[in-house]
């Protein structure tokens, strides 16, 4: 995106926004009474209403950032129980090795003297992965 572009998107918020403020003050103007003395109350009334609008909107931004951080702090403690699939595949690996030496250690008979069992249980493949290539 260009520089002019960009300034050009900048002004025109800009105008819009004064443009908007300017309909607010004449609306504002428009509906003031007539009699200097009473106009005040009127502009008082104005601000009030706007000041309760902007307590009612922080009220509401708080209790969407307190929402936000609910959900930002689910999610972080789902993710914490996730594992990527490196470490699974790894662990997985690992397991099945463990569980072939078990099994070889068992079939070996008297206790370390290795069988035709125990011989071919050590030769059997690791599996191939399984959720990476």
């Amino acid at each position: 995106m260009s520089r002019r572009l960009r300034s050009a998107e900048e002004s025109a918020r800009r105008e819009s926004a004064l443009a908007n403020s300017a309909m607010y003050t004449l609306a504002a103007d428009s509906t003031a009474p007539r009699d200097p003395r009473r106009r005040g109350d009127h502009y008082r009334s104005h601000l009030t209403e706007a000041h309760r609008i902007i307590e009612v909107l922080q009220i509401r931004v708080k209790e969407l950032e307190a929402e936000r951080d609910k959900v930002k702090q689910a999610a972080e403690y789902s993710l914490s129980l996730c594992v990527t699939r490196r470490e699974a595949e790894q662990e997985r690996l690992a397991a099945f090795r463990l569980a072939r030496g078990k099994a070889s250690l068992l079939a070996e008979w008297p206790r370390g003297i290795p069988t035709m069992l125990s011989d071919e249980i050590d030769k059997i493949p690791d599996p191939k992965p399984r959720w990476s290539k």
